[in-house]
């Protein structure tokens, strides 16, 4: 198998970024709430939160496409948003606040050559252990309560459903982060075409800021890196943008996301 680094991939590496965004979506949520076209991919759960009622796109030059594709989540029962895969322009825009949706925040595309991964701080009480499909009550709880999303959402991310959506080449790896034995953070780790792509970082809300989410994140980036792993992806939240940078990732560009919450 071949392991890209980042200089290998020059200025592909937006573009590879969030096509594994966009494919990792595709891959978990899966059903008859989803549509899924060449154009766009959206998944609408009715549940409360806009991540649950989610749309991914690429064209956002066709507003005739993008009108009718949003449509659908312009509802006053649900919030909801949408992931812009490049760069939107005025009347994209334009149209997307005359529907209610506002910018609520710009996630970077981050990648690290993994040989810089900078040393974790480290912490007796905590450690990180890889957890499968017989532990997914414990990784989805954890997840539940880290991300704060609705369970029934978080439920399609979980290690159970890897073997009906399983890729050949392509490998799932889940972690928990336990402080004091109880489980307080999440990492998902997919290795596709020899880079690994992170996803899935979450800790529960009393333990951040204590480097727990830092120990979750590098130490399966570390074992990645010891089996002959280069290159590492991600999409940062703004919390987590900070977290990213002090392990040595860096920015490649910015995925924009529109968000709709009614008033109710």
């Amino acid at each position: 198998m071949a392991f890209p680094r980042i200089a290998d991939l020059a200025d592909q590496l937006f573009e590879l970024i969030v096509g594994d965004f966009d494919r990792t979506f595709r891959m978990y949520l899966q059903g008859p709430d989803v549509v899924s076209t060449e154009s766009f991919f959206r998944v609408q759960t009715g549940l409360g939160h806009p991540f649950a009622n989610l749309m991914i796109t690429r064209e956002l030059r066709d507003s005739e496409l993008l009108r009718n594709a949003i449509q659908p989540l312009c509802s006053d029962d649900f919030p909801s948003a949408i992931v812009c895969l490049g760069t939107p322009g005025i009347e994209a825009e334009k149209l997307l606040g005359d529907h209610g949706f506002n910018l609520a925040e710009v996630m970077p595309a981050m990648a690290i050559d993994l040989s810089a991964l900078k040393a974790e701080t480290t912490n007796a009480k905590c450690s990180v252990e890889e957890v499968g499909p017989d532990q997914n009550e414990l990784w989805v709880h954890t997840m539940t309560e880290g991300y704060e999303l609705p369970r029934p959402f978080v439920e399609r991310f979980g290690p159970s459903v890897v073997s009906s959506i399983a890729e050949e080449g392509v490998r799932y790896r889940y972690f928990v982060a336990f402080y004091e034995e109880q489980p307080v953070a999440t990492a998902v780790t997919i290795t596709r075409n020899g880079i690994v792509g992170v996803y899935c970082i979450a800790t529960v809300p009393e333990h951040r800021g204590c480097g727990v989410g830092t120990l979750v994140t590098a130490a399966p980036l570390r074992e990645a890196h010891a089996d002959g792993y280069e290159t590492a992806i991600l999409q940062a939240s703004t919390m987590g943008k900070g977290l990213y940078t002090r392990l040595g990732f860096e920015e490649y560009g910015d995925i924009p996301i529109y968000a709709r919450v009614p008033a109710s």
